[in-house]
């Protein structure tokens, strides 16, 4: 097994891949099964290499997805303090209802914002995080299409 926890680049993955795939086929048959033993160590090191090696978009995309999730989280939790500071104005203007009910109309108003905002980060996060596994899925169906095509013309 190589070494070291190097970064590849994007088109390393078809050779780690291949890597894999000859770990598993080498490896030692159970009797009277199709079954093998992989050492385990070997497959997660190639796992490890491939996720490594992912397109930079997937690593992306995740990336969005964090981050998305921290801004919504700081949207909320400015909304949730907006809505305190709103309650704590009402409580000390009890007797002048006019501004009492501004103020619960502008939290309001500031937190549908802030859920709109979070929703459209969330729903624009989402759509690119699709998008990038359908080509991420995509390029891995076409090699592993090409794959069983390879291994087929070896028989």
């Amino acid at each position: 097994m190589p070494e070291g926890n190097v970064r590849t680049t994007d088109k390393d993955l078809y050779e780690l891949l291949d890597q894999l795939q000859a770990t598993i086929e080498q490896a030692k048959g159970v009797p009277f099964s199709d079954n093998c033993l992989v050492d385990r160590a070997d497959a997660l090191y190639w796992i490890k290499q491939i996720r490594a090696s992912f397109p930079s978009e997937v690593q992306q995309a995740k990336w969005i997805v964090d981050q998305q999730r921290q801004v919504v989280a700081s949207a909320r939790q400015k909304a949730e303090s907006i809505l305190r500071e709103s309650e704590q104005r009402q409580a000390i203007m009890v007797d002048e209802h006019q501004i009492t009910q501004l103020a619960k109309e502008s939290s309001e108003r500031i937190l549908t914002e802030a859920n709109q905002q979070s929703e459209e980060i969330y729903s624009r996060a989402i759509d690119y995080a699709r998008k990038r596994l359908s080509e991420l899925e995509n390029e891995l169906t076409d090699l592993l299409v090409r794959i069983q095509k390879d291994k087929k013309e070896l028989k």
